[in-house]
């Protein structure tokens, strides 16, 4: 009985394990990690061989850049389904009884989501790197590297930025379509549409804007701004949230 009461001695180790098995075991999850893996795929694939076609080098560095796009894009996505998929399933009880301190499980949820976004940028470069190498091999075609530096500082920032925003929306909706929907909208409508009536303060409002200038450079407090609406606040009240949500 005495094991059986013990405490765990690593907590939050063994939350963070747990909650990455969870983004590999759940039916959702797989199907995007295998989407974006096909899309990536097919990315490098049309890129090499448009290169090919035009008898013109592989550049690695563009490649890379262009494979933001949907790091961009699904990021947020994995962290929302890592995130709300406990309350959208109730399993949030078994969890909190084997778990009871609840930013644990919140903070293990952030970190697991985190380190399997790295590794799913890491596993696209490697296929990016591995396709150009073959197929530089097999036709004699030259590879370019450019400014590889930026593009995979680039990659690494649109993966985590996402992966940070989905996390913070997630845990302040906790419910999965209102997640996905709010940051489909606040990426691809919000930050078109505000320019239109906030003038000069467009920079400070839209969500991009963090990312943005960590790559590109330029207004840090707009940058801090754009990191305090759409990562910080919803962070603190996802929190908040998490911490007083009655478990049903």
């Amino acid at each position: 009985m005495s094991g059986i009461s013990s405490p765990v001695s690593n907590p939050i180790g063994v939350a963070v394990y747990v909650e990455m098995r969870k983004l590999i075991n759940t039916r959702s999850s797989r199907w995007l990690l295998f989407s974006m893996t096909l899309l990536g795929i097919l990315m490098i694939v049309a890129f090499v061989a448009v290169s090919a076609s035009r008898n013109e080098p592989i550049d690695m560095s563009m490649m890379l850049a262009a494979l933001a796009l949907p790091a961009g894009i699904g990021a947020p996505i994995i962290s929302i389904l890592a995130i709300t998929s406990d309350w959208q399933h109730r399993d949030n009880v078994k969890f909190f009884v084997l778990q009871p301190r609840r930013g644990v499980l919140l903070l293990a949820k952030y970190i697991a989501v985190a380190i399997f976004g790295l590794a799913t940028m890491l596993v696209i470069c490697a296929v990016a790197f591995a396709v150009s190498a073959g197929f530089s091999v097999f036709t004699s075609s030259d590879i370019m590297f450019g400014s590889l530096n930026r593009s995979v500082w680039l990659l690494l920032c649109a993966t985590l930025v996402g992966v940070m925003s989905g996390a913070a929306v997630a845990s302040t909706l906790l419910s999965t379509p209102l997640a996905i929907v709010f940051v489909l909208f606040q990426s691809f409508v919000f930050d078109s549409l505000i320019g239109l009536v906030a003038g000069e303060a467009t920079p400070f409002l839209q969500s991009a804007t963090f990312t943005n200038v960590l790559t590109e450079g330029g207004n840090a407090a707009a940058a801090a701004s754009s990191a305090v609406i759409w990562i910080l606040i919803p962070c603190v009240i996802g929190i908040w949230r998490n911490r007083t949500k009655d478990v049903v």
